[in-house]
Parts: structure tokens; sequence; C-alpha cells
């Protein structure tokens, strides 16, 4: 019992170590740790938005996950090379205004 009670304690330790190790590389600890060549909190706000237009990318060319969407496909594709010309925001406006289209042009069908 007492070798099992210490193998328990040694999992939880060896669990919160990794969780704070892990905490270390968050983006506001870092910073904080260099202040000097860290993002203003307007830069900072830019890139979270960014962060969730990568997030509204996923969700456009993931609408239909039970079946096959062309469209879909299309417009994933896409996305990973204009992602390597354009800033993720910029990226969505121009997939969103595509999809739109392309559902307009297949509904004519």
């Amino acid at each position: 019992m007492r070798s099992i009670l210490i193998f328990i304690l040694l999992v939880l330790s060896f669990h919160e170590n990794a969780n704070a190790n892990a905490n270390e590389f968050t983006y506001e600890k870092i910073s904080r740790n260099n202040p000097g060549v860290a993002l203003s909190a307007k830069q900072v706000e830019a890139f979270k938005m960014h962060g969730k237009c990568l997030v509204g990318l996923k969700e456009l060319n993931f609408k239909k996950k039970d079946k096959f969407d062309p469209v879909a496909e299309w417009t994933s594709y896409r996305t990973l090379s204009l992602l390597e010309q354009f800033p993720p925001c910029e990226v969505l406006i121009m997939m969103e205004v595509a999809r739109k289209e392309l559902l307009k042009k297949q509904e004519q069908r």
C-alpha cells in the first residue's frame, strides 16, 4: 500500500512539474522575462485577432464534417497557399467571399 501511495505521489508531482514547465513557454511569461523586445499591447491584440481568424478559417473549411464538400475542399486547399502570402484575417475575408460566391454558383446549376 505504501509503495502505491509513493507511486501516485510521484506521478502527481511529475504531472505538476510538466504543466509548470509547459507554462514557462507561454508568450506572457516569455515577454515578462524579455520586456525590451516584447510586442506592444496593440501588436499582441492584432496577433490575437489573427489567431481567431485562423479558427474562423478552420470553421469555414470544415462546415460539413460528415460528407465530402467540394467547396470546402477547394477553399481549404487555397487557404494554405494564401496564408503564405497574406495575414490570416485577410485570408479569412477572401475565403468567406469565395465560399459565398462558389455556393451561389453551385445553386445556379
